[in-house]
């Protein structure tokens, strides 16, 4: 029992109990109140549609609009509307070809074509060939309820004009039973193309796991580099221990983004770009990871702690590695753009896959450092001013 109470009057073993309580507190609320309704929003899915058909393809494009199941943004070039996609900028492009209608009344081989790119979430690649599915269907039995219907209004005339002359009768009769026959039959097949397309389930994984690696990382760095500066403040001023910190997080995101990039070599994850181009990009994502975990750590000491468990959370949520941002609430989307793990996600899809914007997402990333090195500074003269001003209060009461 000695033996507990010693531990329990340490402040370190509090502080260990409250933070594996945080955690589990935290990642329950932010996960379940961020993933609550998401397939409810599948409306925010954004669709881009080629159509050069002007018979069926006009009305599919028509019902799909009234059926409001997804944005749907139309395009006149084939080679821009790709071009979008591979920039994740729709999540789908369908084309309807130009001999869409005459194929179906010849009762040919017909197809729409699917172009789904694989450089995004496992769950929108699957959710977008779940769609190109169901789109496939309900346009065969559009097109099957139009021939019914064509029958059911020019055949019974026909055969009342030519009740007296059975061979012709017998002759349409067997004809309307290859039509029902045939169109029984799905007449349309769907075509999915998918772009940007790598084999093997260990690259799907890679964002996510990168991004966790970095940030939990990155908040380790943080923490016992303020155990050590609290250990310094009276042997340098606080410029030259910020200064010297900075120093330490750039030799670390340089140095682990070098380890980072040897075992992705190591264990064979195909990457798009050159070694440096992925060792430079790690290290600004690993240095932007850094430069958020110390804010809150270096404001308000081992409490801010907290901060950086929600800040894991907030982010593994909001980037998009596991669940499309799409269908987060407009909340969740809103964080994930202030958040650099949404910018190190969409890059190590580019860098992967293929397709996106590395040069965007880095600056992007560098914005987000130098802001925070902004309020970083600010908050630390404050927080100097208001403790030289503490001194002043007291002597006045």
């Amino acid at each position: 029992m000695n033996v507990l109470n010693s531990f329990f009057k340490q402040k370190e073993t509090l502080i260990g109990i409250a933070a594996a309580i945080a955690f589990q507190l935290i990642f329950v609320f932010i996960w379940l109140t961020a993933y609550d309704g998401v397939y409810d929003r599948t409306d925010q899915f954004k669709v881009g549609i080629i159509n050069d058909d002007i018979g069926y393809g006009e009305e599919i494009v028509e019902q799909l609009e009234q059926d409001n199941l997804f944005q749907i943004t139309k395009y006149s070039n084939l080679h821009l509307a790709q071009k979008e996609l591979d920039d994740r900028n729709i999540n789908m492009l369908i084309h309807f070809p130009n001999q869409l209608t005459e194929n179906i009344l010849a009762n040919e081989n017909a197809s729409i074509d699917y172009y789904i790119n694989q450089s995004t979430a496992t769950l929108t690649k699957q959710m977008m060939e779940k769609i190109a599915g169901n789109i496939t269907g309900q346009v065969n039995q559009q097109v099957q309820q139009a021939i019914k219907i064509q029958i059911a209004d020019h055949v019974p005339q026909m055969l009342a004009e030519q009740s007296e002359n059975k061979h012709v009768v017998e002759q349409v009769t067997s004809q309307l039973i290859d039509i029902l026959q045939s169109s029984s039959n799905p007449s349309i097949h769907e075509n999915v193309m998918k772009i940007n397309d790598k084999e093997g389930f260990a690259p799907t994984m890679v964002p996510l796991l990168i991004v966790l690696a970095s940030y939990i990382g990155a908040m380790l760095v943080s923490q016992h580099l303020q155990l050590s500066e609290g250990k310094l403040t009276t042997m340098h001023s606080k410029s030259s221990l910020f200064i010297g910190r900075q120093i330490i997080n750039v030799l670390v995101a340089i140095g682990v983004s070098l380890l980072t990039v040897c075992l992705m070599y190591l264990f064979h994850i195909d990457i798009n770009q050159n070694f440096f181009v992925l060792w430079g990009f790690q290290a600004l994502l690993m240095f932007s990871f850094l430069t958020l975990s110390q804010v809150f750590v270096m404001l308000f000491g081992n409490i801010g702690m907290i901060f950086n468990i929600a800040l894991t959370a907030s982010q593994l949520v909001s980037s998009g590695a596991i669940v499309p941002r799409e269908l987060l609430s407009s909340f969740y989307q809103g964080l994930g753009d202030l958040l650099p793990a949404t910018y190190g996600v969409n890059s190590y899809f580019s860098l992967i896959y293929g397709g996106g914007n590395v040069l965007l997402d880095m600056k992007y990333l560098s914005i987000i450092i130098a802001s925070l090195l902004v309020v970083t500074i600010f908050g630390k003269i404050i927080q100097h001013l208001w403790k030289r001003l503490q001194p002043i209060r007291t002597t006045e009461s």
